[in-house]
């Protein structure tokens, strides 16, 4: 049996440091230990976009990876970032 070689994961390494770079963890306010996750897996066509990442401490991450924090919750928040981050933008245009 042959084996499929892994597609090439493309990583965008601006945007994911623009998600870090937000400073806190978008789930609990913690602002130490913070990582990039995607909410998406890369694996599953996840890609990097700002409607799939977010910024977490490593607890929640832990947390997400555990299964004790959905996804749902985390699309809500990004989904809530987002529209305030474009509310932004339109009023200084």
């Amino acid at each position: 049996m042959e084996m499929m070689a892994k597609p090439k994961r493309i990583i965008d390494n601006k945007l994911i440091k623009n998600i870090k770079d937000i400073g806190y963890c978008e789930f609990c306010g913690w602002t130490n230990g913070l990582q990039t996750h995607h909410i998406k897996t890369k694996g599953s066509g996840g890609g990097d976009t700002d409607d799939n990442l977010i910024c977490l401490c490593w607890k929640c991450h832990r947390l997400v990876h555990d299964g004790k924090i959905d996804k749902g919750s985390l699309k809500d928040i990004v989904r809530v970032r987002n529209e305030h981050r474009d509310i932004t933008i339109s009023a200084i245009r």
